[in-house]
């Protein structure tokens, strides 16, 4: 254990809990200690890290602190739920849990207890009415419970709820680690969730349903929070949440309306998807009245929404309020989405519509060490029939500055939505935007050297009253394949500057986007895509050599290639022998929809995904990841085929294919391609290491470069 924690002197157990942060390479260890807040505690906190400063969240608990002789000395009087950071990061975070003094279990026909020391294997089923499960603080149950049909449900005590023995293949039929269906009075207080091999905690079908004082952990892929599912009169409170998908959620699985639910007083982390979600699956003909209030999201960092509704299903939604909402450590997050779309998760054969919503007093502080800006909020109906009406921002305030307008908002509103109101009780500190326009200035012309050299210019606008001034980024992506460029700005009311920038950028898909970190720039892109230019039988000796860079900034592969005979030449130029995976495509016409640029920084929040829409580019923050773009949303452009060809180099050796095995068409002067290089510094990464920056290049081809093939001697020098 990194930590060492003493209550008043006497050092209490740390347990830890896995986690799966960004950049999703590896799993990592989360420490907490737990105790009762019985009056006033001090807490003195060492590491075998040296400790230099520290952040404690949340900010709005305002908890004292001070750093004396390496210790942090903290004072608690009252239960609370903490994460201590120390040294300007999140990971290898304290989590504090201080607990009021726990409840008696109260009478019961049926009581199950799971006592201290215990560990017991498996599904637990309740299925009598008047039952109680006990689980003891120091007990575990190393499976699930799951009830149904039943009424007056007590799941409680302090001990855990554990799935980590369970492999997804062999995990238990009922995948939940808490599964209550069709159930009527239930109580669930106290308990760890850790670990569940699908969603944490699911309600459906049930009534009069109190949720409190619950931490959950999770590190799996949909390892959703708590999910409300059909079910009506739920009260959720005093939640802390470390999952890898969605914390909060309404859904109707054909199992009646979603109605009055609250989730309130709560702490939330996601290391991936969404804080606070109302969708998809909404199979019901009424979901309303739900109170998300007084929630404090400490850290979502891959750009998802904040704050969702998501919709492709029959139901009338209507009557969401967010409410008294604080956001942290945020980067590239999107504060609202409301979208009426299909997607894999739809059943119904008809849609329905979302009417009257509410976003009220809601900060997003942002974390001090991010310059990267919010993407644009979001507003989209379907159709005439199925769209959004009455959608009420009031009190939000971005970075300490008041939003009046769609655009301080950041807030795109597309077809089919309406009534959309932006107010606030008083606004001291008006948002203040700079407008923003991005061009390429100097056209980017190809060299002997395999490089594109050109420029982009920037220009800011005030049209505000007052003078602006900071610091912006000018950044490209995919990442690593050239440097940012910070630069300062001062413009006064009705000024603009424009800012050049000269790059050198190898064939590929690339984003040009600013950052700010506080966030007063109008979110702009700006989309290249300069081609792969292949002289055809040339000595490959005499081509250009092809660095592989990625993410982590590692550069452990180069190649060269030529066009020979209707041959595709590939030479090894690294430096040790590599494995290589060749993917080759023709090209297609691009339809409505579909994605033509993401990057791995998209999973993370810095860029967002592009889609094709109504033959312009525009922004999709709904695809985060490779799974929406082939499976969720289905935005993949449709390549007739794409080849797979795995091979092996030495340094300097050199491999042949013909047009016919790779599926290119003989009389063609475009093709499609990416390779796929695995060497000694490349294993253990989320993502293949491609030369052109595909996530997924088996099952979306959208990143490859566009090889054109020319006749000797037009590339200029």
């Amino acid at each position: 254990m990194n930590y060492k924690v003493l209550k008043n002197g006497e050092q209490l157990t740390v347990q830890s809990c896995g986690v799966y942060p960004r950049p999703y390479n590896f799993d990592e260890v989360m420490e907490y200690v737990m105790f009762t807040a019985d009056g006033k505690t001090e807490l003195v906190i060492e590491s075998e890290t040296e400790i230099k400063s520290a952040v404690i969240r949340p900010l709005s608990a305002n908890i004292p602190f001070e750093i004396s002789f390496g210790k942090i000395i903290i004072n608690i009087d009252r239960p609370i739920k903490l994460s201590v950071e120390i040294n300007g990061s999140s990971d290898n975070n304290l989590m504090i849990f201080a607990h009021s003094p726990e409840k008696s279990v109260g009478e019961s026909s049926q009581c199950i207890k799971v006592k201290k020391g215990e560990q017991r294997t498996g599904t637990l089923f309740i299925d009598k009415d008047n039952t109680t499960v006990y689980i003891e603080e120091g007990a575990v149950l190393y499976g699930n419970i799951v009830a149904e049909n039943c009424e007056n449900i007590t799941i409680c005590g302090r001990g855990r709820i554990c799935m980590e023995r369970y492999t997804y293949e062999m995990r238990p039929s009922f995948a939940r680690s808490v599964d209550i269906r069709s159930c009527r009075n239930v109580a669930i207080r106290d308990i760890i969730i850790d670990d569940s091999n699908d969603w944490s905690m699911r309600i459906t079908g049930c009534d009069d349903v109190d949720i409190s004082n619950v931490k959950i952990f999770g590190r799996r892929g949909n390892s959703d929070g708590i999910d409300i599912c059909g079910s009506r009169n739920v009260t959720v409170s005093d939640i802390f949440t470390r999952v890898w998908d969605d914390s909060f959620v309404v859904k109707a699985l054909d199992t009646g309306n979603s109605e009055n639910i609250v989730f309130k007083d709560s702490v939330l982390w996601n290391d991936f998807a969404r804080p606070i979600e109302v969708g998809v699956e909404l199979r019901a003909d009424k979901v309303r009245n739900v109170r998300f209030e007084n929630i404090d999201i400490i850290h979502s960092t891959t750009g998802y929404p904040l704050m969702g509704i998501h919709h492709g299903d029959r139901a009338e939604v209507s009557d969401i309020v967010f409410d008294n909402i604080r956001i942290e450590d945020a980067p590239g997050a999107q504060l609202f989405d409301i979208r009426i779309a299909d997607s894999v998760w739809s059943r119904d054969t008809r849609m329905g519509n979302i009417h009257d919503i509410t976003f009220s007093n809601i900060n997003y502080i942002g974390a001090d060490n991010s310059d990267i800006m919010l993407s644009n909020s979001r507003i989209e109906g379907f159709s005439k029939e199925h769209d959004v009406k009455n959608v009420r921002f009031h009190n939000v305030i971005i970075r300490g500055r008041t939003a009046l307008t769609a655009k301080q908002l950041g807030l795109d509103i597309y077809e089919y939505a309406e009534g959309i109101s932006i107010s606030a009780d008083k606004a001291e500190m008006e948002a203040m935007i700079l407008s923003c326009d991005m061009k390429v200035k100097k056209a980017f012309e190809a060299d002997m050297s395999g490089c594109y050299r050109g420029s982009v210019c920037v220009t800011l606008r005030n049209d505000n009253k007052d003078t602006m001034k900071g610091t912006a980024v000018f950044a490209v992506s995919p990442k690593n394949t050239e440097r940012e460029y910070r630069f300062e700005y001062k413009l006064n009311s009705g000024e603009s500057a424009e800012y050049e920038f000269d790059l050198k950028l190898q064939a590929g898909k690339y984003v040009f986007y600013l950052k700010n970190d506080n966030n007063e720039i109008e979110n702009k892109v700006l989309f290249t895509e300069l081609e792969m230019l292949m002289e055809s039988n040339i000595d490959i000796n005499e081509g250009p050599e092809y660095g592989f860079v990625n993410y982590y900034k590692v550069n452990d592969a180069c190649v060269k290639f030529a066009i020979q005979n209707d041959e595709l030449v590939i030479q090894n130029k690294s430096g040790s022998s590599a494995e290589f995976v060749l993917y080759t495509a023709m090209p297609a016409v691009m339809k409505e929809g579909e994605v033509v640029f993401s990057a791995e920084e998209t999973d993370f929040g810095e860029v967002c995904a592009l889609v094709n829409r109504s033959n312009e580019l525009v922004c999709a923050p709904q695809l985060r990841c490779p799974a929406e773009i082939t499976y969720v949303f289905r935005n993949e452009p449709k390549v007739k085929e794409i080849i797979k060809t795995p091979f092996k180099l030495g340094v300097n050796e050199t491999v042949s294919f013909s047009f016919t095995r790779l599926g290119i068409d003989k009389n063609t002067d475009v093709f499609l391609m990416e390779l796929a290089a695995t060497t000694e510094k490349t294993s253990g990464f989320r993502y293949p290491y491609t030369l052109f920056h595909s996530t997924m290049p088996e099952k979306t081809a959208h990143m490859y470069g566009k090889v054109k093939i020319i006749k000797k001697g037009e590339i200029s020098c």
